[in-house]
């Protein structure tokens, strides 16, 4: 009861003053009024059947159904089936999942022609879901409004996990891959369908993503080889590449599937995907998540069809959308996944660089990785840290760790990304992240002087997700200082402003150049005026590695 009244208040009083309704292709909705906000919301409406049954393991189908009457959008959908169930079923969580929801100014009609922001959760693709006090939208469409340029915000659940990334030669044959990919297509067929009854634009919807949303938007850029089919016009990415994520195949997903047809009694019969789809959902969920067999999760595959080829491959030969690209990372992107087992000597990071978390680097690979990150705490994650090691939290060696790790997965393939983008793509534009985030505490403190009961722990630094609350600007999540604040509306106008007119720049904001507009590359570095606000940079820190880590990026399947 305690965690269901915390949602609550933070989210908003929904408090009903006007009740809006909407008529969509299938029938009419009627949704919540903020008077505080001037807002219209319409939540959980389906933007496909349900997946449970029939539909189990198969691309989304669309909604079949019209209705008379008015239907109730006053609360999120179901989170889509993950192992979160404490944190992510507060709305439900099943199969009947396949949900929309929409934020928009009060007073708008089909003649008003907003941009969209489709908001895409990110959970390492295994959990997560768009009821999340974190993912309100309402203080970024309260923003565009202020600032003369308001947008219709939008947000989905999609299968996630082995529910929407379930391979094997029965999956692959059937052609019925890459689920929450295609779920993700489906939702966006749905805005074309129905946005502009909204007041929407559908010739403007910029795609939103963070970490694994982040993946999500990198991939919808290569989905059949950059083939947009009018869908989307611009990508926001925050924290994560096409190229961050694995893209195993049958000889690590086939004993996964095999093992989830034996424990469902389903090995005896010719076609045992479609034996899958006869299971009872309480019987078949946990066998889901105890089928993962070590390293990574489910995530999507090559199945040669929605993704036609390795991303950096698709990346290389430019067969990705050419359109205005906004991406970026936090200085401390590594923090976050660094191994949780003490790095201390050299003998352990070569160790776990070989064996570890399925890099795949060969010996010879591995010692150029240690030269090129050296045991010298001054240049290890997190940033600007100077000698202190950390070593509390991951060994002696735990900055160097982190160094690693965050440029394989995060730093490497947005460098590599943002070559290839502006290649193409003049209007690219790139950020580096670097104000540590507010995790609660003591709001009478001085800004980012409140240790470790009001900002996320030094070890941690500018760590992966720290970026969200500024972009969403929900004052719980910002935090209480006006730096804080003043770089959460910064960061919403330089978003929204991208979101029009695929330029984030406008007056009273930091100048924001295209990234190919230097030959190195240039960044936008985001932090408060406490710490000397923001400014360009060269896109040179640790090249090196950077570099060299791309080039063994095929080595981790991608």
């Amino acid at each position: 009861m305690k965690k269901l009244l915390f949602h609550l208040l933070t989210w908003l009083p929904l408090v009903a003053h006007a009740v809006p309704t909407i008529d969509v292709l299938n029938g009419t909705y009627e949704g919540l009024h903020l008077p505080e906000f001037r807002q219209d919301l319409f939540l959980g409406i389906p933007y496909a059947q349900d997946t449970s049954g029939p539909n189990r393991f198969r691309v989304p189908q669309s909604l079949n159904e019209t209705w008379d009457g008015v239907r109730p959008a006053k609360q999120y959908g179901h989170a889509c089936p993950e192992e979160n169930v404490s944190s992510d079923s507060i709305y439900g969580m099943g199969e009947d999942c396949l949900s929309i929801n929409i934020v928009r100014p009060a007073g708008v009609d089909d003649s008003s022609n907003l941009p969209i922001m489709l908001w895409i959760h990110g959970g390492s693709y295994q959990v997560g879901t768009t009821g999340l006090p974190t993912y309100n939208l309402t203080f970024l469409v309260q923003r565009s409004v202020e600032i003369g340029m308001p947008v219709i915000g939008a947000s989905i659940n999609y299968r996630k996990g082995g529910w929407g990334m379930m391979y094997s030669r029965e999956i692959q044959g059937a052609g019925q891959t890459n689920l929450s990919l295609r779920d993700m297509r489906k939702a966006l067929a749905w805005i074309q369908e129905n946005l502009k009854a909204f007041g929407g634009d559908p010739e403007n919807v910029t795609i939103w993503g963070e970490s694994s949303g982040s993946f999500a938007v990198g991939q919808l850029l290569m989905t059949y080889g950059g083939r947009t089919d009018g869908l989307f016009h611009r990508s926001i990415q925050e924290s994560g590449s096409a190229a961050t994520a694995w893209y195993n195949g049958s000889d690590w997903y086939q004993p996964i599937y095999d093992k989830i047809v034996n424990q469902v009694n389903c090995s005896d019969v010719p076609d045992t995907l479609a034996c899958l789809r006869t299971v009872d959902y309480d019987t078949l969920y946990p066998f889901m998540a105890s089928s993962k067999v070590g390293g990574p999760g489910f995530y999507p595959t090559v199945d040669g069809d929605i993704i036609p080829n390795y991303p950096t491959e698709l990346l290389h030969s430019g067969r990705f959308a050419h359109i205005p690209h906004l991406y970026g990372t936090n200085s401390d992107e590594g923090t976050d996944n660094a191994p949780k087992g003490p790095i201390n000597t050299d003998a352990d990071l070569r160790d776990y660089l070989e064996n570890g978390a399925g890099f795949g680097f060969p010996a010879l690979a591995v010692e150029r990785i240690l030269e090129l990150y050296p045991d010298d705490p001054a240049q290890g994650i997190p940033l600007d840290t100077g000698a202190e090691r950390f070593a509390d939290a991951g060994g002696w060696q735990y900055k160097r760790a982190a160094a690693v790790v965050g440029d394989v997965f995060y730093h490497a393939p947005r460098l590599d990304d943002a070559r290839h983008y502006a290649r193409h793509s003049p209007d690219t534009y790139i950020y580096r992240f670097n104000t540590r985030g507010y995790v609660g505490g003591d709001s009478n403190v001085t800004e980012g002087g409140g240790g470790e009961r009001s900002l996320a722990p030094a070890y941690k630094g500018v760590a992966h997700y720290t970026e969200v609350a500024f972009v969403f600007g929900n004052p719980a999540y910002v935090g209480p200082w006006p730096g804080y604040r003043a770089l959460s509306e910064q960061m919403q106008d330089q978003w929204i402003r991208f979101a029009h007119r695929g330029n984030p720049n406008g007056e009273g904001l930091p100048a924001w150049p295209r990234y190919g507009d230097g030959d190195k590359g240039l960044n936008l570095v985001l932090q408060t005026q406490g710490q000397g606000g923001s400014y360009v940079e060269e896109d040179t820190y640790r090249l090196a590695g950077r570099e060299y880590l791309t080039q063994w990026a095929r080595r981790r399947h991608v």
